[in-house]
């Protein structure tokens, strides 16, 4: 059920998730005619969360490739949409804690955008991590917010959704009445929409906890012609599954394997392994019980089976999203490198223009037929030397960092040598620089004086 929940929530908050092949196939070809735009960047998106329950490892490719092509057009709420399906692939994966950090850097630019959308769409995500990762009472918190956004949206099926996920933690917490109350809600707001069977399912299923046999069973067979008629096997499947519960709870094995068997059939054409393996485990179950020993291997043969492939494509899922971290993790670091090289670039250009202008002053200073006080020159000269220190150690870090490999040392070595260099090039340049202004001062005092003198003469 929390398979079929997860198809329905995703669809209510705008994630395209439906993993169909024939889906991905058509939207590639959409893909080939998109120029470098916001529409490339969500048709990407939409690719890889097409992969979401089907081939994951794929759908990290396309939103990887989105998420870069957003951050360089600087489109925001495509960001958003990338990063949040970043962190749906990952939780099926079951990397829990990377889509929890996904999706709360969502979070970060939707509450700077103010995009309540987006940040309902985070907190479903960080919910779901946390409810996958049994941290029940974590994935109520982040449930509670999405409801209070829903209840300003005034959304009927938004809350109806939220109330579904709220009221599926309740029950695996045990408190069966909070669990009640929220499906109840829950069923009452998606009457008649595309949540309909799922909140009538889920309410079966409180039911059934709560040993009210007769009440589970009527919503269970109340679900089972909307399911068949919408041709949802996996809300199908999970409605037999929980018919099955129900009639073992009560001993009706003949019943059991009526539903069990409609439970395997369901779950086979839904194409999930994992529903396929419960449903023959179940039948197992209740062979074993009545104590039919060919029926029983029959069923445990076949959930061995598909326990396997599941265990081997879990395998290649786990190899493949560790490749995906990988190359994660090597595009964030080319993307600090390039940061830092960038940052460095400006700060080298703001250091040459310091030097500039701080040498057009000196050169002012100098030519200027105006008396000048020496102490302006030993100020800029000091001024000059800390911007050259600045302007030499930005250029050359780079390289001296790759010679002495980092090491504290060496490069306090480098940085004296270079301080060892520029002192006394500064000290004999400043002393240059005011015997000229020295020597200039003079030369305009004699020159004023001749002209005082050459008046005095004259009168």
């Amino acid at each position: 059920m929390k398979r079929t929940i997860f198809f329905w929530l995703l669809s209510l908050y705008a994630i395209p998730a439906f993993a169909q092949s024939k889906l991905a196939d058509s939207l590639k070809l959409l893909l080939q005619k998109e120029e470098q735009d916001t529409n490339r960047v969500l048709l990407l998106a939409e690719i890889g969360t097409s992969y979401l329950f089907e081939k994951p490892e794929i759908g990290f490719t396309y939103a990887e490739q989105g998420l870069e092509l957003s951050r360089t057009i600087n489109y925001k709420r495509g960001e958003i949409t990338c990063l949040n399906g970043l962190g749906h692939l990952n939780r099926v994966s079951g990397n829990y804690i990377a889509g929890i950090k996904y999706h709360m850097q969502a979070l970060q630019i939707s509450e700077t955008i103010n995009d309540q959308s987006g940040v309902a769409l985070s907190y479903f995500g960080i919910a779901g991590n946390y409810e996958d990762e049994k941290d029940y009472k974590e994935a109520l918190l982040y449930y509670k917010k999405i409801k209070q956004i829903e209840e300003s949206l005034n959304s009927r099926e938004g809350l109806g959704g939220v109330g579904l996920s709220m009221g599926l933690c309740y029950l695996h917490e045990g408190q069966l009445d909070s669990a009640l109350k929220y499906e109840q809600n829950a069923y009452e707001m998606l009457m008649n929409s595309r949540g309909e069977t799922i909140a009538i399912a889920r309410l079966a299923s409180v039911h059934t906890a709560m040993n009210n046999y007769d009440v589970a069973l009527s919503f269970y067979r109340m679900g089972i012609p909307i399911a068949i008629a919408t041709s949802d096997n996996n809300a199908l499947t999970e409605l037999y599954s929980g018919i099955f519960t129900l009639f073992q709870k009560r001993q009706l094995y003949d019943s059991c394997i009526y539903y069990g068997k409609k439970e395997l059939e369901a779950a086979d054409k839904s194409g999930s392994p994992a529903a396929i393996a419960a449903a023959c485990s179940d039948l197992f179950a209740i062979y074993k019980k009545i104590n039919a020993g060919d029926s029983a291997l029959k069923y445990l043969e076949l959930a061995a089976v598909t326990k396997d492939t599941l265990i081997t494509q879990e395998k290649i899922k786990q190899q493949q999203l560790l490749s995906f971290q990988e190359e994660s993790r090597q595009h964030e670091k080319q993307a600090e490198l390039k940061a830092a090289a960038e940052k460095r670039k400006q700060d080298i250009q703001f250091a040459a223009i310091a030097v500039g202008i701080i040498s057009l002053i000196l050169l002012f200073f100098l030519l200027s037929r105006n008396i000048m006080n020496a102490n302006w020159i030993r100020f800029l000269g000091v001024l000059a030397l800390l911007v050259s220190f600045d302007f030499i150690n930005l250029l050359l870090h780079p390289y001296l960092s790759d010679y002495a490999n980092d090491s504290p040392i060496l490069m306090l070595c480098a940085l004296v040598i270079i301080s060892a260099i520029l002192i006394p090039l500064h000290h004999k340049i400043e002393k240059w620089v005011i015997e000229k202004m020295v020597e200039k001062n003079k030369a305009i005092r004699l020159a004023a004086a001749r002209k005082t003198i050459e008046k005095l003469e004259k009168k």
